[in-house]
């Protein structure tokens, strides 16, 4: 069997794989002390996150068509939902006095997370407007560069530091991941066009593999920190909890708000399909590995309710060829 067949077979449980290797690789490296000598570089893998996120970022905005793009009040509406809802769970946890409360930090990350470069060809597949989705991810990705570095310091102020310090340092480390990639593929773009064309010809399945690699190793760091945090089971039911009802409710609330405009799936997929990888990367770096445990719970309900959003539309679609009628389409 050729090697591009196989992948092409594999692809749909690319998920799956993903986590299961990273387990597998956390078991090895905790339970075979050959493997010692070695951890350093798993570590040094690790820290090569922000980098590859950046790629990622940078092939999925290289192949947006700008000419198609065209703002709806839905878009500005979740954005601003998404900072008014991050804006009151800091709120809560700040005048409960519940700063190091991981539900709400666990909350807020699947919240003010921007919306994954994946998300606009999931919702064309479900019957929803690529281009319109592709619109939101920009501006979702441009909210998150300038609310996460707001917001955060409040929730995780560090005594004897100032609040200012803490917006500074983590806006110089958000804002280059979020925001360079996509001011790095519009410079490309036009400025460098036979690179463009090189990055569109070649460069079509890198960013999903790289996306592939990279939840392996976030895989293994979450089985790392339920280890190392010693979480009873409780304790990871209730983080489950947290995860899928940040899923639920923003596909729904997303749905519910697209419907006015007529793009019910774009908007569902907009406020609910995240970049779970960045969101994962962004609470270890700054609200400790334990919250971490959430949107990395966020990562498997995300992708059963996109799977089960296809099985429904494959029905749909089947049964819209069936009766002669178009399928719903945006």
């Amino acid at each position: 069997m050729k090697i591009s067949l196989l992948l092409k077979k594999l692809r749909p449980y690319t998920l799956l794989i993903s986590i299961f290797l990273g387990l597998v690789t956390f078991i090895c490296f905790h339970n075979i002390s050959y493997l010692a000598p070695i951890k350093p570089v798993a570590n040094s893998v690790y820290n090569t996150l922000p980098y590859l996120l950046f790629f990622i970022l940078f092939f999925a905005f290289s192949k947006i068509n700008f000419k198609q793009m065209k703002p709806k009040r839905w878009h500005f509406y979740l954005a601003l939902l998404q900072l008014v809802v991050s804006s009151i769970i800091v709120l809560i946890a700040v005048t409960s006095n519940l700063e190091n409360n991981i539900y709400l930090c666990g909350a807020l990350v699947c919240i003010i997370t921007p919306t994954a470069a994946s998300a606009s060809v999931i919702a064309s597949k479900l019957g929803g407007c690529q281009s319109s989705l592709t619109t939101y991810i920009i501006i979702s990705n441009i909210a998150a560069a300038i609310e996460i570095p707001i917001l955060f310091p409040i929730i995780r102020h560090v005594e004897n530091t100032h609040i200012l310090l803490d917006f500074f340092t983590i806006l110089l480390k958000v804002f280059p991941l979020i925001i360079l990639p996509l001011i790095a593929s519009i410079v490309v773009r036009f400025t460098f066009k036979k690179l463009q064309q090189l990055i569109i010809d070649h460069t079509k399945d890198l960013g999903y593999y790289l996306w592939a690699f990279v939840l392996v190793v976030l895989s293994a760091k979450t089985t790392a920190n339920i280890v190392k945090e010693a979480c009873s089971l409780n304790s990871l039911i209730w983080m489950g909890g947290v995860g899928l009802l940040c899923a639920i409710l923003q596909l729904v609330i997303g749905k519910i708000i697209g419907q006015f405009d007529g793009q019910r799936v774009s908007a569902g997929q907009g406020l609910g399909q995240k970049n779970t990888l960045f969101a994962i990367w962004i609470a270890m770096a700054y609200l400790g590995s334990t919250v971490a445990i959430i949107p990395g719970t966020y990562v498997l309900w995300q992708n059963l309710i996109n799977a089960f959003q296809m099985y429904l539309r494959e029905k749909q679609v089947m049964k819209c060829q069936k009766e002669r009628i178009e399928p719903y389409q945006e």
